[in-house]
């Protein structure tokens, strides 16, 4: 057993910031935010995106209509679509995405299917399907645009696969330099793409890593990444953090115009994660959101009142949207221009 631990990388980076420690860091309890709806509905919400005042979010419970489509300024849902089933454009296993156009996708990676879907001002929406080459390991993806898909596949060679059209490419730096077997849980993680900086960003949620990433001429390049202090050990070709020093990564990950949020758990505010009472025990949710420049520098962290399940981003503008436990689910929105006030 060889005992591993991971602590300066690449440049000098402590915890979980690029040029300062947490305890350095301005925290803020007092920020703009509304709510848009209380109305919520689902056991447990999924994945949500925002795009062209639009919020979709998914019911990952549901069977019929599971993708959900608020408009923003009324906080009415203007349409659902998204089934689940062994039907031809059913879904078996889907992942959403939006693209800079305005349009929302789905994908089944297991069936190599796609609908776009695109939504007019009346809450009207048009569907087309695309089939393509299945791929089992993908387990998150994004579009940078309605041709091309970045496809996260942490237990295949490549942490990446793009595809762009008829091409396929591969790339990408995993967080460690080591192949270990269990690679496919320990680097699954969240892509987001803004289009005004050509920049992907990847952040871990097994490990506490984040990367971004530049696209140019068709190619992904690294630009920074930062990693956290690890400690844990080799272990028959697997790498297992120690229990007793269990970090892991951003619970969520969201793009503004001029900032990289996480969905984290602040432990000097909100102390250690307390054990859950029950397999959806919300209250042991985070409550705070780690706000980084895109160059990879901590500059605040937020601490809120709620209990925080998901948030996406507005990369059109600095609002960011989030589900929280309310104490019932509901959809907020969160100014983080307003943090300029601080």
């Amino acid at each position: 057993m060889k005992k591993i631990f991971y602590g300066l990388f690449l440049t000098l980076f402590l915890t979980n910031c690029a040029s300062k420690r947490k305890s350095e860091v301005e925290r803020v309890n007092t920020i703009e935010y509304s709510v848009i709806t209380d109305s919520i509905f689902s056991s447990m919400p999924g994945s949500i995106f925002a795009m062209d005042g639009y919020v979709y979010w998914e019911d990952a419970m549901g069977a019929e209509n599971f993708i959900h489509v608020v408009d923003v300024k009324s906080g009415n849902e203007v349409c659902s679509f998204g089934n689940v089933g062994d039907g031809p454009d059913e879904f078996a296993y889907s992942l959403s995405s939006v693209s800079p156009s305005g349009n929302f996708f789905l994908n089944d990676p297991v069936k190599g299917m796609e609908h776009l879907y695109t939504i007019d001002g009346s809450g009207s929406y048009s569907m087309k399907t695309n089939r393509y080459g299945k791929n089992t390991d993908i387990t998150s993806l994004i579009h940078l645009d309605d041709e091309t898909v970045v496809n996260l596949t942490p237990g295949a060679e490549s942490l990446f696969c793009i595809n762009s059209g008829e091409k396929t490419d591969t790339g990408g730096k995993f967080p460690f330099t080591e192949k270990y077997e269990n690679a496919y849980y320990l680097y699954q993680g969240k892509l987001a793409y803004n289009p005004e900086h050509n920049l992907l960003v990847y952040s871990c949620m097994g490990l506490p890593y984040i990367a971004t990433y530049s696209w140019k001429n068709g190619k992904l390049s690294l630009e920074k990444e930062i990693i956290g202090e690890i400690e844990g050990s080799s272990q028959n070709g697997k790498f297992i953090i120690d229990k007793d020093d269990p970090v892991g990564g951003a619970m969520e990950l969201a793009l503004t115009r001029n900032y990289i949020v996480t969905l984290d758990r602040d432990v000097e505010v909100e102390g250690e994660k307390p054990e859950s009472k029950s397999l959806r025990d919300f209250s042991t949710l985070p409550h705070s959101l780690y706000v980084y420049d895109y160059d990879l520098n901590l500059s605040k962290i937020i601490n809120t009142e709620y209990c925080i399940l998901r948030i996406c981003g507005d990369t059109r503008t600095d609002e960011i949207y989030a589900i929280v436990v309310n104490p019932e689910f509901s959809l907020m929105k969160i100014n983080i221009s307003s943090l300029n006030n601080h």
